[in-house]
């Protein structure tokens, strides 16, 4: 199977064509202004407004346009997403599959004037479409001839901005590999390189954030999950600074690189930045389906040592999939407590009889589980009694008790402060080997 590092290597309908305006914004607007001109000047000859939007149907760039506007338009133009059935109504007339200019009547149901649509297309992919008012509904052959070659042209235009945004795109992902190298002098020079290359604007302190999925790196459908993975990332990123973040789509997850100083992480915080990436990627892929946690390392001080943050969020996400019920979606290596010094051993390898002889007896009977809920509260809780029976919604004569239950039990001392710890800790990785336990008492 392809590597989804590599997925998005070749221009696609899937990888490439989708986003048109993410190629608008490779290059500082050089492709908008030549879209612009392109647009002006058919709208001079014809002196009609005309309007460019992507494939998705918003708009990338419009003419003047006096008072020839109908309500679909204006909406446009002022950022409203097109309604779901004035594009379905657009489907029924073709517009997607024509190979030529389209007739549209007027539609007064949706405030919409008549106008002509003309499919952008490059390298064989739908771009975009081509609109022009045609109120009276009386534009010539000559004319539709005309807005089909403005079509051809706009189509040479955004494909190679899409070609230009894959290559930029592939150079970004070796130089992210590279930064996460094990070679420190790889690191430093992909980090030079980055830099160089104008891919980000400065060093700097930076964050790395993993979205892990569930699903196998080798399951069905991988390649298509690794491209609406990318697009989600792609999209995060278009409300942070340009050139202040990277990503790269990994098998079974994505990382999302960030300088420390970008604003929107100051204003809302990572937490706020880790909600927003697991929401576009939510929005891309049925989470019913994949479910998505997203994990926070540590700041670092450069994007030499980003290796490390990453490193911690991977771990950071092996823990919360193993702990989901504490964890929740959003996780941070900083305030993994305990977790933090446990996901650095290796799990894998862990005996459960290293856990204390009595957790295992009271782990090892259905009826003792409570027992077991009611230690990992009373010890999360430092000892403190009131604190704990407020959380297990019991009186505290019945916490004395059950403490007293589990000491004879287990053959425990909980006024052994060793033997606490012990509990405290064979209880955590107990969780982490995945064994579970329920936290209801047995009827009396």
């Amino acid at each position: 199977m392809a590597d989804p590092d590599e997925l998005l290597e070749q221009p696609t309908p899937e990888a490439l064509a989708p986003d048109a305006l993410l190629a608008l914004e490779r290059d500082g607007g050089w492709l908008g202004t030549r879209l612009q001109e392109i647009a002006d000047g058919v709208a001079d000859e014809l002196r009609r407004p005309v309007a460019i939007d992507d494939r998705q149907l918003r708009l990338i760039v419009h003419t003047q346009h006096g008072d020839d506007l109908d309500r679909v338009r204006l909406d446009s133009i002022l950022k409203r997403p097109l309604p779901a059935d004035v594009v379905a109504w657009l489907e029924t007339l073709g517009i997607h599959q024509a190979r030529g200019a389209v007739r549209v009547p007027a539609n007064p149901a949706f405030g919409m004037d008549a106008r002509i649509c003309v499919p952008i297309r490059g390298g064989g992919h739908l771009l975009g479409y081509l609109w022009l008012i045609d109120r009276d509904d009386d534009a010539t052959d000559e004319q539709l001839a005309r807005l089909e070659r403005t079509a051809d042209d706009a189509g040479v235009v955004l494909y190679r901005g899409l070609l230009l945004r894959d290559l930029d795109r592939g150079r970004e992902r070796e130089l992210v590999r590279d930064i996460l190298s094990e070679d420190e002098g790889v690191r430093r020079q992909a980090v030079q390189q980055l830099v160089e290359f104008e891919i980000v604007e400065r060093d700097g302190p930076s964050v790395v954030l993993v979205a892990a999925t569930s699903a196998p790196p080798g399951a069905a459908g991988s390649s298509a999950r690794a491209a609406a993975l990318d697009t989600a990332i792609h999209r995060v990123r278009r409300h942070l600074t340009p050139k202040r973040a990277l990503h790269l789509v990994r098998p079974g997850h994505v990382l999302l690189v960030v300088s420390g100083n970008e604003t929107s992480v100051r204003r809302h915080g990572v937490a706020g930045l880790a909600a927003q990436v697991r929401q576009e990627i939510a929005n891309a892929v049925d989470p019913a389906e994949l479910p998505v946690l997203v994990a926070i390392g540590s700041q670092v001080d450069g994007l030499a040592d980003a290796r490390r943050s990453y490193h911690q969020a991977q771990r950071a996400a092996k823990v919360a999939t193993l702990i989901r019920a504490r964890f929740g979606e959003v996780v941070s290596w900083d305030e993994l407590g305990i977790y933090r010094m446990l996901a650095e051993l290796p799990l894998g390898d862990l005996d459960r009889l290293a856990i204390h002889p009595g957790l295992q007896t009271l782990l090892a009977r259905p009826q003792t589980h409570f027992l077991v809920h009611t230690l990992e509260c009373y010890l999360d809780r430092a000892g403190d009694v009131p604190a704990a029976a407020a959380e297990l919604f019991v009186h505290r004569t019945t916490l004395y008790h059950r403490l007293r239950r589990i000491e004879e039990l287990g053959a425990i001392d909980l006024g052994d402060g060793e033997q606490r710890l012990e509990l405290h800790l064979g209880l955590k990785i107990a969780r982490l080997q995945g064994l579970e336990w329920s936290t209801a008492a047995p009827p009396a």
